[in-house]
């Protein structure tokens, strides 16, 4: 659940290890969120699902891609080897202050996400966290709201990557 970095690795490690992930957003993706960001901006008008908050990318998509990473953490650095796979600039991986920018920064999402589908994974845009289904204290499934519909969906693992911003989440926790 959650589209931001921590919901898209996670995603991608699963698809690299053979299982086939299903990510939920509760934002747009990179495009149209886009869209709405810039709107935003221009006219005041609040997208309340997708905007700078929510999407894809995570709330970081809009903060010029500024990265804090300790360069010798492995786990980091299969982070930052990915971004450069999927169109980062190569110095990323030596520079002390990494840095990808908002532009690059929407291309390096999409090529993710196109990779966690080529290798089977699933991404549902506009699809919130409803409730957390569960059964003697083990998760069952989840509740998912898309397009003012809820459908529940069935699951022994779920992976909450809902960034800081989704308060009505953390108030439902």
């Amino acid at each position: 659940i959650g589209c931001g970095p921590a919901g898209m690795f996670a995603a991608l490690i699963l698809a690299e290890a053979g299982e086939r992930p299903v990510l939920y957003e509760r934002g747009q993706d990179i495009d149209a969120r886009t869209k709405a960001v810039r709107k935003f901006w221009e006219t005041g008008v609040l997208d309340p699902e997708s905007n700078v908050q929510f999407g894809a990318g995570g709330a970081g998509a809009f903060s010029d891609g500024k990265l804090k990473t300790g360069l010798k953490d492995a786990s980091k650095r299969k982070s930052l080897e990915e971004f450069v796979t999927a169109g980062a600039p190569p110095d990323i991986l030596y520079d002390k202050m990494p840095h990808i920018g908002t532009d690059v920064l929407a291309v390096v999402v999409k090529n993710i996400l196109a990779k966690i589908r080529a290798l089977g994974g699933e991404i549902h845009f506009g699809s919130r966290l409803a409730r957390i289904l569960s059964d003697g204290g083990r998760v069952t499934g989840a509740g998912i709201v898309c397009g003012g519909s809820y459908t529940e969906i069935r699951t022994d693992h779920l992976v909450l990557a809902v960034g800081h911003s989704a308060r009505d989440t953390f108030a439902y926790l």
